[in-house]
């Protein structure tokens, strides 16, 4: 088995990372103690930490000196066009997991859920084993897959676009 991918935190919301990045940087000045950001959302910390786990591995944020700060990346996604957003995050996605898995499953055809689950696993995922993986894999390939123009969902099947 060879190097473990990072794992998207199946928690985790684009939506959500795009607002932290932009709390950070904007009424932060793209630096700030996490604890600070959590209060000023309004949130608890538990709720931040799969959204900045995210942009940590997209490289959007990283964490210094015990704070938190917007990397130059990470302020370029934030001030971009869509269209450049979603290339970015296309590209950033794919190498990693499910989504690694998934491009590698499916260049060929579409694929069912289950066979992305059992590949996971089989990669020694074993978070891809935990009760309601199924419903958590749903939803952040098609929030996720479907912004960055990498995955579309045709009935119960999955297509690398």
């Amino acid at each position: 088995m060879g190097q473990r991918s990072p794992i998207m935190p199946l928690d985790s919301r684009l939506t959500d990372v795009i607002g932290l990045i932009d709390t950070i940087l904007n009424d932060f000045g793209g630096r700030a103690d996490i604890y600070a950001v959590a209060q000023h959302m309004d949130a608890d910390l538990d709720d931040i930490i799969p959204n900045l786990n995210a942009a940590i591995y997209l490289g959007f944020i990283k964490v210094d000196n015990g704070d938190v700060a917007v990397t130059e990346l990470g302020a370029k996604f934030l001030n971009s066009k869509i269209s450049e957003r979603r290339r970015m995050l296309r590209d950033l996605i794919s190498n990693i997991e499910p989504f690694k898995t998934a491009i590698e499953i499916g260049r060929s055809e579409p694929f069912p859920l289950d066979k992305l689950i059992t590949a996971l696993v089989n990669k020694g995922y074993s978070e891809f084993k935990a009760p309601g993986i199924r419903d958590l894999l749903t939803v952040l390939l098609s929030e996720w897959g479907a912004y960055a123009g990498l995955i579309k969902k045709r009935g119960d099947e999955y297509i690398i676009v």
